[in-house]
């Protein structure tokens, strides 16, 4: 069984346009495995991919009525509104930086989207809210200008059942540079998220993907000659969610840099995973990267997968690091804590709370960690 009503969505993207080329997506989309070899930890998803083809979701939702997460001075796109898209998403499949062969469910996104075209400096807010038994497909594509800066937050939110999805790509070309935000927020929905970014000038990335109960986020970005990445990537799980953030940059150029930090927390009996793939490739001569992994589990059922990964093809490079850790709440802290006037809970909290938090994080990230550790009962 598909994750969408195949009836449903095929007389639904009739009605798009380009009906003949969507319906080939389509059924790329039905003969693509999820994955081909699942023993390797630089591939191995860790998802459970036969939750997602139960779900048999519909296809269109109900308006909007309130954007519930305004930013001043973003320009604001909801994706539930029916807001005026551009129509096709071929175009994006026909450059060649996303493919319906990069995952089964980039195909089904594909198939099912219109597109959003950022191609002009400034501040975005996409926000992908989801609600009902629905699969919410939504395409963007940032074409950032030469010389220029874009600042773009992809936010989703699904209600219970909902699936919202999208697929992003990023072309962020030398002297230009990039500010780029995904926030997946759920209440026990289920949400997939595929970026794919060309990177020959700067971009700073920020991921933080929760309370999914099956959720799935890639973040891909190749680097060419001096381009820099920074980015960092959280995920946290609470009660029974399924968290996966999976976070890769690939060197191709000389002098690329990139700093990359993984953090996940699981908390209740959920099951977190965060990883990163490093790769210094032949021709990237004299290139940098780091990448750090650290794991919080809170409670005895709780489990978290930390994977930062390194794979260096040259023997010529600046710098290439990566450590992780995985390690309960410190008791010796908490007992510190407690001695200054806080209960247990309320240290607890404390620690939770300077552990997800990074002085480049956005409002929303901000307020969605303080929202989630508030739930939890801290």
């Amino acid at each position: 069984m598909p994750v969408v009503d195949q009836d449903s969505f095929l007389k639904y993207i009739s009605s798009l346009g380009s009906k003949a080329e969507r319906e080939e997506i389509f059924q790329k989309y039905l003969t693509l495995p999820y994955q081909v070899i699942s023993d390797s930890p630089t591939i191995k998803h860790y998802t459970e991919w036969s939750v997602f083809d139960a779900l048999n979701l519909g296809i269109e939702g109900t308006p909007i009525k309130d954007l519930s997460v305004p930013l001043e001075g973003y320009n604001s796109f909801v994706i539930g509104n029916n807001i005026p898209l551009n129509f096709s998403p071929l175009d994006s499949v026909s450059s060649g930086l996303v493919k319906p062969e990069d995952h089964k469910l980039v195909a089904l996104t594909l198939a099912g989207s219109r597109k959003i075209l950022i191609n002009k400096g400034g501040k975005y807010l996409v926000y992908n809210r989801c609600q009902g038994k629905v699969f919410c497909p939504v395409l963007v594509e940032v074409s950032v200008p030469d010389g220029d800066n874009v600042d773009l937050i992809y936010y989703s939110d699904g209600s219970e059942g909902a699936m919202p999805s999208a697929v992003i790509s990023l072309d962020v070309p030398k002297g230009s540079s990039m500010s780029f935000s995904i926030v997946n927020s759920s209440r026990d929905s289920y949400a997939y998220t595929y970026t794919k970014g060309s990177i020959k000038g700067e971009i700073n990335s920020s991921i933080f993907s929760v309370g999914q109960s099956l959720g799935h986020t890639e973040y891909h970005v190749e680097l060419s000659d001096e381009a820099v990445a920074n980015f960092n990537a959280k995920s946290l799980g609470i009660g029974n969610n399924r968290v996966n953030v999976l976070a890769n940059v690939n060197h191709v150029g000389r002098k690329s840099v990139s700093n990359g930090v993984l953090k996940a927390v699981a908390s209740g009996s959920s099951y977190t995973v965060i990883r990163g793939d490093a790769v210094i490739g032949e021709n990237a001569i004299d290139s940098s990267t780091t990448i750090l992994g650290r794991a919080l589990i809170i409670g005895d059922d709780a489990k978290a997968v930390v994977a930062p990964m390194l794979e260096v093809k040259t023997g010529k490079i600046i710098t290439a690091k990566h450590s992780a850790s995985a390690s309960k709440v410190n008791e010796d802290l908490i007992f510190y804590l407690e001695n200054r006037g806080l209960d247990k809970k309320c240290a607890e909290g404390l620690i939770i709370r300077g552990f997800l938090t990074d002085d480049n994080d956005n409002d929303i990230i901000r307020k969605l960690v303080e929202d989630v550790i508030s739930k939890m009962g801290y």
